[in-house]
């Protein structure tokens, strides 16, 4: 096939990028987490300073020594070191398009045969997602905490961590951003078009895409999308919210789609492009209709995964398998990438369960939950596979964006809806002496919505542990009677609250809070139930007080969990029923700023009304992600990508023959041993640190 790169982008299109928001779920299931790719449910929390604008990634100079001594003792059995040096060098690639493909019948103009992009936007030439090493081949066996609510990649109940996983390697979108440079780049569309008036976006659409089952992917399938996901009854308000800012998509020609949005705003361009893309033939359907026929099944994909039916084992577990025949596998942007042939994900609810599994190497990579195991537990003289370098015990850190973690609150419930019973809940958590204790002190308390970047508002202070502070506002409320039991009581009622949450691993500090607020004369109901039905609760508002994370967001978008509109409706992402008209004037000016410096600022005055009102029972962060994985794995140089979280670092990894060889040799023999990588990798601090000078 003849391939030839195209144009290089036009000066807008990075201009956009800078402020770009792509829209972006996370929470519910097993595991939340943010992706690179369009999903309207978004989560509440902001990305990283790093995040604001694209980066020129190539020509970061070469090996570097790492001159800041960052290594962690403290007396562990297994200090923790860095590379003496990082190759900060990432080559680019080209994305390559053949432009003498597709229908004889569809004119140049209309994006068909002859079709040169001339008047068009493109990115064609970009920084390397993956290594040129990488070779193809083997399975990575994963697990997941319960089984999805839905296989649907789409509506009620679908935004689980295995389905962001399944969108990120099964689905395709027109474009997409860049993990790294955070540049716009193509996906199914080669070209896109920005209108002067920034009303209008049009795209065309490769010639050459292809769904799974052989059919052509064109501008029809884009059309189709985007009435599914405006019907109301796929039961997922947060579509219609985003989507319903632009009008009903055309398809101009076989390859050319095109929309116009109601109000102009730097993000839809963003929202409409990184759309997950369905076939029509098999979506224009009833919305109710579509999540029940697809409740467990796939439809046709396009991208370089699939689960098949066969790999379907109800309860039990999940493959995702690369595909022989996916459209687009020989384009040169995507070396590196895709090179597991198989993604198996075992159910396993209990998590001290899989990491027995782990150690054992029926589960090949484990994110560590616990403090307590990361430094205890997961030592040489502990675990001999870790002794002998069979198992290799790594922190990656990077720019993934930080979410939120603690406990939502339900205001829609009395007296949750009075803010200073909200403050008496969080003065009664005891982060300090969790973090301590509990934690090795390998977490900092957040103090934000958008934790750890430029949008974060300064000005927010960590909520202290303060009991005497959570009592003197029982009383200003009221709440000066005590039961027999020490509880207080207020008009015959006592002050209780049931606390749901998903995770033994979770009781430890769990206990330590009820603990304190019994103390205080409140009464705490500790509920552990299943993630699906803990995630159907959440969204449903059927709780409390719940035990959740969220995962972050590369770039904000905050309404699909601060708008006040849905507060009123239950299967969104405003868990806590947070209301505020400030708050939502904010975010009908955000929408329409194209001033990064203003859009800062005004995430920070959201942030600080948010914060303010005590929505969550604020918890913790880890600014790394620590996993182990067995010594199988090659890597690029970079390891994992700069926005990437534990849920998706391992997308550039491949099994390396040899290793694999060497390291079924070493599980028969006691004697041998593997080389032992640093445990600390900080390849993108370093690269910031370069690129500053």
């Amino acid at each position: 096939m003849n391939r030839c790169p195209s144009t290089p982008p036009a000066p807008s299109i990075l201009l956009l990028a800078a402020g770009s928001a792509l829209v972006i779920g996370c929470g519910g299931g097993d595991s939340p987490k943010a992706p690179l790719v369009s999903n309207p449910g978004a989560a509440a929390a902001g990305g990283p300073q790093s995040a604001l604008e694209p980066v020129q990634v190539v020509n970061a100079g070469g090996s570097e020594p790492s001159t800041i001594d960052m290594s962690i003792e403290d007396g562990r059995e297994m200090p923790e070191f860095e590379p003496e040096r990082y190759d900060l060098n990432i080559p680019n690639v080209t994305y390559t398009w053949d432009p003498k493909s597709g229908d004889a019948s569809v004119s140049k103009e209309d994006g068909g045969p002859g079709f040169t992009g001339e008047g068009w936007t493109t990115n064609m030439t970009f920084p390397a997602m993956g290594s040129a090493e990488a070779v193809k081949g083997g399975t990575i066996h994963m697990y997941i905490t319960s089984w999805p609510a839905t296989l649907r990649l789409m509506g009620k109940d679908y935004n689980t961590a295995f389905n962001y996983r399944a969108k990120d390697l099964c689905q395709e979108s027109l474009v997409s951003v860049h993990p790294n440079s955070l540049e716009i780049i193509p996906g199914v569309a080669t070209h896109w078009k920005i209108s002067d008036d920034k009303t209008t976006y049009t795209f065309r659409i490769n010639p050459e895409a292809r769904w799974s089952d052989g059919e052509e992917l064109t501008a029809r399938d884009v059309v189709a999308t985007w009435n599914l996901r405006m019907d109301e009854r796929i039961l997922f308000p947060s579509e219609q919210l985003v989507f319903g800012k632009m009008n009903q998509p055309k398809a101009l020609s076989k390859y050319i789609v095109e929309v116009t949005v109601k109000k102009t705003s730097w993000r839809n361009f963003m929202y409409f492009g990184g759309m997950a893309l369905f076939p029509a033939r098999e979506i224009s359907i009833p919305g109710d209709e579509f999540l029940k026929k697809f409740q467990n099944s796939y439809m046709a994909t396009s991208g370089p995964y699939r689960l098949n039916d066969e790999d379907i084992v109800m309860n039990k577990s999940l493959v995702l398998r690369r595909r022989d025949d996916w459209w687009d596998a020989d384009n040169p942007a995507w070396q590196g990438l895709h090179n597991m042939d198989a993604y198996h994900f075992a159910v396993i609810q209990d998590t001290g369960l899989a990491f027995e599994k782990a150690k054992k190497g029926e589960i090949d990579y484990y994110v560590v939950p616990k403090s307590l195991w990361w430094v205890e537990e997961i030592v040489g003289s502990k675990i001999g596979a870790v002794r002998r370098g069979l198992i290799q015990k790594r922190k990656f850190f990077n720019d993934a964006p930080i979410g939120t973690a603690g406990f939502a609150l339900n205001t829609t419930r009395p007296p949750l809806d009075q803010l200073d019973m909200r403050r008496v809940l969080q003065f009664l958590r005891n982060r300090p002496k969790l973090i301590d204790k509990l934690f090795f002190n390998e977490y900092e308390p957040l103090a934000s919505y958008w934790q750890g970047g430029t949008y974060q508002n300064p000005g927010n202070k960590v909520f202290p542990y303060d009991p005497f502070r959570a009592v003197e506002l029982l009383e200003k409320m009221g709440w000066t009677e005590l039961d027999g039991e020490g509880y207080r009581v207020k008009d015959g009622r006592r002050l209780q609250f049931e606390l749901a949450y998903r995770s033994k691993i979770s009781e430890p500090s769990l206990t330590i809070y009820q603990e304190d607020c019994k103390r205080a004369g409140i009464k705490i109901d500790l509920r552990l139930i299943d993630p699906a039905t803990h995630w159907q609760n959440l969204r449903k508002r059927e709780y409390s007080l719940s035990s959740t994370a969220w995962g972050g967001l590369t770039f904000p978008n905050p309404e699909t969990s601060w708008k006040g509109e849905l507060a009123v409706i239950v299967d969104n992402n405003n868990v806590t029923a947070f209301s505020d008209p400030r708050v939502d004037a904010l975010l009908d000016e955000y929408d329409l700023e194209y001033e990064v410096s203003r859009r800062i600022e005004i995430i920070r005055e959201i942030d600080g009304i948010v914060y303010a009102a005590q929505p969550y029972v604020l918890d913790w962060f880890n600014g790394a992600n620590r996993v182990i994985y067995w010594n199988k794995f090659k890597m690029p140089a970079w390891c994992v990508s700069r926005t990437a979280d534990e849920n998706d670092m391992m997308y550039g990894w491949w099994i390396d023959p040899q290793m694999e060889k060497d390291l079924e040799a070493a599980k028969q023999s006691s004697s041998k041993t593997l080389e032992t990588e640093p445990i600390l990798h900080r390849f993108w601090p370093r690269w910031h640190a370069k690129n500053a000078q």
